[in-house]
């Protein structure tokens, strides 16, 4: 047997596992007595008997079959067995009778022959296994003990591997005086370990035996086969890949917890020990998740432990299904949102297929405690988010206190997504379910990934197939658009003069260049670009901040914001432009890698120094990326001042060691109301080397004496020094922070913060929109480059009544505009006058609208009448000219009409005048028959019938019109009569004037095509729409007078 110096150091092993003790309720009981189990068994194999006391411990149960593996660990004390205790002042191995009277009278296999192991008298009596291989999850201890006097005891089960003990489970001992089971889960254990049971008897009278140790479902059947797809620890074992990075060590170093893992981005693993990593409870649910550590208040229902430490002081999320909520109700936690999947996960192809993984740990425990969903949800623009359930799991019964492991390979996803774990509730529900250790695969991110498989895909900046540039819209195709870049320039310093002369090759833009004789500590020009409004109107402006810089670990990102807006711009205005650069990525920090633009000044060690004390020396103050420089647009004041139109704020600098993503470094929309455009701050003074602030459109006191701190606009937007050798690390020009340790704050309206210790991310400058504007829309994270600017000036088309904008830079999505005093009506293309504007004189004059408009619509028909009639006059004399001089051959082709040629002076309408010009119908628009398809009757016309038709003028366009048709036997005269309308009415151009669209002459009957006036008759249509507001009756009567006044002096002719 084992020495008591065995026992000392096991001893103290338990003290310092007890440091993390924690409380076990379950009590497991045996009720009744058992019956003697008696197992007889032959075994006769190939002619050769094998004794059965040899193969299977007494006690064993029949209805449990115990792998030869397990069989090692089972110990009945009939014979030797692999758990050992020390002999001297512990246990003691007997059998029945005890002269103690309350001891047993029997072992635990009810056999008065058997042998168990008894202690009485106060004391910690300890009995240990010898090295137990790997177990899986459902592995379970179980024991039969006997306790006397032992309410006030207590029994321990303590596990010790190579690097690590703890108290894996502590129940409270009873007076029961009968044999009882108890049993431990002990779960999954990935390396070798041993399990020590120790008991603390309290008083000098308690007495405790213990038989019949077993362990039980811990063991497969057979080892593993190792495969090049498997994870290889460094003792030679593999691992399935889905158990790396999980956040539970399972190689017996547990390197497969370092490998790249930092690389995965925070809120892809979660063991929920520093909070909710991002996960959030959907409001409005009837039950929620909450985070909890040990036990749950309820008796056997949730976990007693987390899994990621297995004791009470470890986190996990859990829904408690015991309040009194209807059957079906449900909890619902949400991820962050996700990039997605590589391309390799979704090609059945690849070796990688499907190698994206969903891992986590869950738990169900209690009666009826309902079920456990994992769902996936893609974010598809302008469509209804779709659920998919990815797995799900129904608890009719109980679980038991264990842990079980879930792996779900996530689809091909080309949006961005998030997961949803639902807990529902039972119908008679008193239950709890929980969840612990979530984890992406490394997969899912291009993590040890082969590069020539992972291949483009970087999943910091992905290429979504919704985010792909949009067609341009019809109207937009070849419109002139200026787009100002940062000239190809990068750093602190903005661009000079030759490297904008190529960017732009003798356009309107250029870059302004200082006189010398400027004041120094006025408005700093250079690097500004300007450009002159070649003629008035509106335009858009689009304004993009530039991206931050990267850290030392070369992983995440940050995204400068967008601004748009549109404005009303003068001929000769001029609008200047600063145009923002993105920060220097830091150097990488990465183990064996060398840059040589990363490599400081040469030095040569201290003489007597060695190399130790050097590297304990070393102070780290670099690896924070630059802030990004914000894109400002802006005019200039006569005093020389800045007037801000547009700002985008830039990106902040992301800060040394792994990326934490939480969305804060990215530039931002608008500024919180009240906070005044000045440069960022360093939010703590205790952080070493932080990095510098970003600028704003003002200075603020005390960061302009640092060198890290970005210049705002007003004194000229350089960029801050960064503390990385040979620029690594500098603020990009536009106000962005230079990176130290941590990374620089973003140039804006409002420049980005820096200090965050425990980040380390500099926060991305606010934006800023100037009333100015209209139609302003901010986005934030949405550039990944240098800044930019576009400005594309408003167009006549889109099928709007004014202008016709565009709101992207892709020339793709379009609005049309209205004058000032007029909104778009419901077709968003319309204009019609805003109530608004003429609110005030409504309520003021409305009593005397309708007399006024009564006395208007008079004095309009009799104007009208006294000029139809002095110009009918007129019209009648000008009329006997012009057939005098038919008649006499004056070479008009008029007389072409057929038949006519006797008659045609009688043709022309002494109405109307041809302004002295000769006309033929051959400057008729000519319409192929097969263009015009009849659809309906609408009436009967002076010359025939007037149908309702369709006019296809391009392939897949058509035009509903009017159709006037002359019958094929109509006289000579009655067909003139019909071919001088055509020629009349092609005559008029006026909007309030039925437009004319062509003829179709070329077989009968004959057609003239006009324009189809929907609400029919005039006359009717006023009938029939009384009453309206006055204010509508006025635009009638004014578009009714407008045509009369064409119809009276316009006429054909030019207007006189």
């Amino acid at each position: 047997m084992i020495s008591d110096t065995r026992s000392e150091v096991l001893t103290a092993n338990f003290k310092q596992a007890s440091r993390t003790v924690h409380d076990w309720r379950r009590k497991f009981a045996l009720s009744g007595n058992l019956l003697l189990r008696i197992f007889l068994g032959l075994c006769y194999i190939t002619g050769t008997n094998c004794d059965w006391k040899e193969r299977m411990p007494r006690g064993t149960n029949n209805n449990m079959q115990i792998t030869s593996h397990e069989s090692q660990y089972a110990c009945d004390l009939e014979k030797t067995c692999n758990w050992s205790w020390n002999q001297l002042d512990s246990f003691k191995k007997t059998s029945p009778p005890l002269r103690n009277k309350l001891g047993p009278n029997m072992d635990a296999s009810n056999s008065t022959e058997g042998h168990f192991l008894w202690f009485t008298g106060y004391g910690k009596p300890q009995i240990w296994s010898s090295k137990i291989s790997p177990t899986g999850p459902r592995c379970i201890l179980e024991l039969a003990l006997y306790q006397v006097e032992m309410s006030n005891g207590i029994i321990k089960l303590l596990i010790i591997t190579n690097n690590t003990s703890w108290i894996a489970a502590e129940r409270q001992g009873n007076n029961h005086t009968k044999w009882e089971k108890m049993r431990f889960t002990i779960g999954t254990i990935s390396q070798p370990h041993q399990l020590i049971i120790e008991m603390i008897v309290p008083y000098s009278n308690s007495s405790i035996a213990i038989d019949n140790i077993q362990l039980i479902e811990c063991f497969s059947d057979s080892e593993p086969i190792c495969t090049e797809n498997m994870y290889r620890c460094k003792n030679g074992s593999c691992l399935n890949r889905t158990r790396v990075c999980d956040l539970t060590k399972d190689c017996a170093e547990g390197e497969d917890e370092e490998d790249d893992c930092d690389k995965i981005p925070k809120n892809a693993r979660c063991n929920f020990e520093h909070g909710w990593c991002g996960w959030k409870n959907i409001p409005g649910r009837p039950l929620n998740w909450t985070l909890h550590r040990g036990a749950t208040p309820s008796e056997k229902t949730g976990p007693s432990y987390d899994h990621t430490y297995r004791n009470a002081s470890g986190t996990y999320a859990y829904v408690s299904m015991s309040p009194k909520v209807e059957y079906g109700s449900h909890g619902t936690i949400e991820s962050p949102l996700y990039n997605p999947t590589p391309p390799y996960n979704g090609d059945p192809q690849s070796f990688y297929y499907k190698s994206c993984q969903v891992r986590f740990f869950y738990h169900q425990y209690g009666a009826n405690s309902g079920s456990l969903g994992l769902y996936l949800v893609q974010v598809k623009p302008h469509q209804p988010q779709y659920y998919d359930r990815l797995w799900w799991t129904y608890l009719s019964g109980d679980r038991n206190d264990v842990w079980y492991k879930q792996a779900v390979s996530l689809p091909d996803i080309k949006y961005r997504y998030f997961l949803q774990f639902e807990a529902s509730r039972g119908y008679y529900s008193k239950a709890d379910v929980a969840i612990d250790d979530f984890s992406l695969s490394p997969e899912c991110f291009g993590i040890g990934v082969p590069p020539e498989v992972v291949g483009d895909f970087n999943y910091s900046n992905p290429v979504i197939d919704s985010e792909k540039i949009p067609d341009q819209h019809t109207d937009f195709v070849n419109e002139t658009v200026i787009h100002i870049t940062t000239c190809g320039n990068t750093g602190r310093i903005g661009p000079n003069s030759e490297q904008c002369n190529e960017e732009y090759n003798r356009t309107d833009i250029e870059l302004v260049t200082p006189s010398p004789e400027e004041d120094p500590l006025s408005f700093n020009l250079n690097g500004i670009q300007r450009w002159i409004v070649p003629r008035g109107g509106y335009y858009t402006l689009i304004g993009m901040g530039a991206r931050g810089g990267k850290g030392s670990s070369g992983m995440g990102s940050t995204l400068g914001a967008l601004v748009r807006g549109v404005i009303e711009l003068e001929k000769g205005d001029q609008l200047y432009f600063m145009v923002g650069q993105a920060g220097m990525d830091a150097c990488p920090k990465i183990l064996g890698q060398k840059l040589d633009s990363c490599q400081g000044p040469a030095y040569e060690s201290s003489l007597g120094i060695s190399k130790v004390h050097e590297v304990r020396r070393m102070k780290i103050r670099d690896g924070g990326g630059g802030g990004g420089g914000a894109t400002y647009i802006f005019t200039l004041k006569s005093n020389g001042e800045q007037h801000p139109i547009l700002i985008a704020g830039g990106g902040g600098g992301l800060g040394l060691g792994q990326f934490i993503d939480n969305g804060h470094q990215h530039g931002r929309g608008p500024a919180p109301p009240g906070r005044q455009p000045t440069s960022g701050t360093v939010l703590s003074s205790q952080a070493d080397s932080p990095g510098g602030p970003g600028g704003g459109l003002n200075e603020s006191s005390g960061t302009g004496q640092r060198t890290t701190a970005g210049a705002p606009l007003v004194r000229g937007g350089v960029g801050g020094i960064g503390c990385g050798p040979r620029n690594h690390g500098n603020g990009g020009f536009g106000g962005g922070g230079g990176g130290c340790l941590t990374g620089g704050g973003g140039g804006g309206y409002i420049g980005g913060n820096t200090g965050h210790k425990e980040l380390g991310n500099g926060e991305g400058g606010y934006s800023y929109a100037s009333s100015e504007l209209m139609y302003v829309h901010f986005l934030s994270g949405i550039n990944h480059g240098p800044g930019e600017v576009y400005i594309i000036p408003a167009i006549s088309g889109c099928g709007c009544d004014f202008r016709c904008i565009s709101l992207d830079q892709y020339l793709s999505e379009t609005k049309c505009l209205c004058p000032s005093g007029w909104l778009l009506s419901n077709n968003s293309r319309s204009c019609v006058p805003d109530d608004n504007v003429l609110g005030d004189s409504k309520v003021t004059h409305q009593p005397f609208m309708i007399p006024l408009i009564v006395v208007s619509i008079g004095l309009l028909f009799a104007f009208t009448a006294l000029c139809l009639l002095l110009y009918n006059r007129y019209q009648n004399r000008k009329a006997l000219i012009q057939r005098r001089q038919v008649m006499f051959g004056n070479g008009t082709e008029l007389t072409s009409l057929q038949a006519v040629s006797d008659t045609i002076m009688t043709e022309f309408n002494p109405n109307y005048e041809f302004a002295g010009n000769l006309y033929s119908f051959k400057d008729l628009t000519q319409i192929p028959r097969e263009c015009i398809t009849l659809i309906r009757p609408l009436g009967q016309g002076a010359f025939g019938e007037v149908f309702q038709g369709v006019y296809r003028y391009r392939r897949n366009q058509e035009q509903p019109v009017a159709v006037k048709a002359i019958p094929s036997s109509s006289r000579p005269q009655t067909e003139a009569d019909f071919m001088m309308e055509a020629l009349i009415m092609s005559k008029f151009n006026h909007p309030n004037i039925v437009h004319f669209i062509g003829v179709s002459f070329e077989r009968n009957p004959k057609y003239i095509v006009l324009e189809l006036l929907a609400g029919g008759n005039l006359k009717n249509f006023l009938r029939e729409e009384r009453p309206r507001a006055g204010q509508l009756l006025i635009f009638a009567a004014r578009h009714q007078w407008g045509a009369c006044v064409y119809s009276c002096f316009g006429r054909i002719g030019p207007l006189r």
